[in-house]
């Protein structure tokens, strides 16, 4: 999409949190050099440089946008050797972000064009990517800049191991990928891929090996239980498996943490 793009929308995923002036900053630069901008938070709120929680966040929260979307991604925006800043196509969509690991775990080998970026920024230090560079890039797409002349095309990104569950036949590993603030836990499977595996076996999940009673069915939604302290496995917005209570929080309740590991035990009919 090589043309100016009207009222372009440019999201923000970063770790910045809102008590300090980074997002005033970029915003403002954003908007003096995109006057007719739409600026989207997707989330200020990351966890700082922890990668595997921005990749949930940008697989479930940026790809749905329209065409000649542009995403600012800034989490571990560090330029070195081994990693460097790139801009990623997909769907007609741009990312500005850093080859970390996370463009690999979220596209894999599915993205349109990966440049690497050449553009020089207008500063001799390089401590805030977002603001000295990626708003600079992030005008450039939105004018009309063809991708390739912000630097050099490259055919891969570095790679990274994307966590994901484990079918071993009689029984599957899941993970927790993601808490969200309600203290909801979202699994690295989704619905789909579940009944998939499942094949209509009855099942029953464990908790750090231990069987807990209500999680043998997956719930239609947050209250199925009839109880405040009742979890229930349930499908989120995100197709994902999720396990929930109803008015309270999941992870402080049953002591969730990312990365804990879910078995289910399947029963052949």
């Amino acid at each position: 999409m090589d043309r100016p793009i009207d009222s372009p929308i440019i999201t923000l995923t970063t770790d910045w949190g809102t008590k300090d002036f980074f997002a005033g900053m970029v915003k403002g630069r954003l908007l003096s050099m995109v006057p007719n901008a739409r600026i989207v938070d997707i989330t200020l709120e990351l966890e700082p440089h922890n990668i595997p929680m921005a990749t949930f966040v940008v697989r479930n929260g940026c790809l749905h946008f329209p065409a000649g979307t542009i995403h600012i991604i800034d989490i571990n925006s560090v330029e070195t050797a081994q990693q460097a800043f790139v801009v990623v196509e997909h769907n007609e969509q741009f990312f500005i972000c850093t080859d970390n690991g996370l463009p690999y775990a979220v596209f894999g080998k599915e993205c349109n064009r990966v440049v690497r970026l050449d553009v020089m920024q207008d500063s001799d230090y390089y401590n805030f990517a977002a603001y000295n560079l990626f708003c600079q890039v992030a005008s450039m797409l939105a004018h009309g800049t063809p991708l390739e002349e912000l630097g050099t095309v490259v055919s891969t990104l570095r790679p990274s191991t994307p966590l994901n569950y484990v079918d071993q036949g009689s029984r599957l590993i899941a993970h927790i990928a993601y808490i969200d603030s309600y203290g909801n836990a979202y699994l690295d499977i989704t619905h789909a891929e579940f009944e998939r595996v499942r094949a209509g076996r009855p099942f029953t999940m464990q908790m750090s090996d231990h069987t807990r009673d209500g999680l043998s069915r997956i719930a239609s939604s947050y209250d199925d239980s009839g109880s405040l302290a009742s979890a229930v496995l349930t499908v989120s917005a995100t197709g994902l498996l999720e396990i929930a209570i109803n008015r309270n929080s999941a992870e402080q309740l049953l002591g969730l943490h990312p990365f804990d590991h879910m078995i289910f035990n399947f029963q052949e009919r």
